[in-house]
């Protein structure tokens, strides 16, 4: 027992943050339980006063067109044809305006029908991400000390694998937060700063770690190219 204590030394610290990020999805899961019909009534009302004041907005300038049209037909300034492609244009300005309102809106488009439901999807993914992101991370790391790697480069794979674990989660619970007022994609776009650097850490973890495995496996740590991240004693 001593011996595997002193074998996990090196990353410890990124089996406590993989413990924590196991922690923070259970916390979180059961304030989903308590929270979710205050949360996704919230999210609802949100959504339903975001599309009244885009219809609203819509209609005004419907309205603006239709005065503007008549003016100008009042002024003697169009003959029928004339007043035919007047009215032509303004009906065309008016569905361009209300297409484009929706695409500046933040792309609001739903895959499930309700940015709503999006959003709370989004939040239970941060607990499933929680969850499953922190066991592996821990497993993977109890591997990483069983290798002949040097102890600075398996307190490396601590910091990488244990903060990609407690990074990636929170994207997703801020995603879901932000999927209302932003739309799916300006939601996904607003996270991108916590997003990529999360995702960067773990996929290049994940990389390292079976390079470092395979490098083992086939003794090319034993060889002057490899020799130097490894300890050069024969594995039992």
């Amino acid at each position: 027992m001593n011996e595997f204590r002193k074998t996990l030394t090196p990353v410890y610290h990124g089996i406590a943050m993989g413990l924590l990020a196991l922690i923070f999805g259970a916390l979180w899961a059961a304030y989903l339980a308590t929270h979710h019909e205050s949360l996704h009534g919230s999210f609802e009302a949100a959504e339903s006063k975001m599309k009244q004041v885009q219809m609203q907005a819509d209609m005004s300038m419907t309205d603006m067109n239709v005065k503007s049209l008549a003016h100008d037909h009042a002024a003697g300034t169009s003959a029928s044809h004339d007043h035919a492609d007047a009215m032509s244009n303004s009906s065309g300005h008016s569905e361009q305006h209300m297409h484009g309102g929706e695409h500046e809106a933040g792309a609001q488009h739903s895959h499930s029908g309700s940015l709503a439901t999006d959003s709370m999807r989004r939040l239970l993914r941060g607990h499933i991400h929680f969850m499953g992101i922190g066991l592996l991370v821990m497993i993977l790391l109890i591997f990483v000390a069983s290798t002949n790697l040097k102890d600075t480069w398996k307190k490396v794979f601590g910091w990488t694998f244990g903060l990609g674990a407690l990074m990636y989660p929170p994207a997703w619970i801020l995603m879901g937060f932000r999927t209302v007022e932003f739309g799916p994609q300006g939601a996904e776009a607003s996270v991108m700063w916590l997003f990529g650097p999360a995702v960067g850490l773990l996929i290049g973890s994940l990389i390292a770690f079976f390079a470092v495995m395979a490098i083992e496996y086939t003794g090319l740590n034993k060889t002057a190219l490899f020799s130097w991240a490894f300890n050069q004693q024969t594995s039992q």
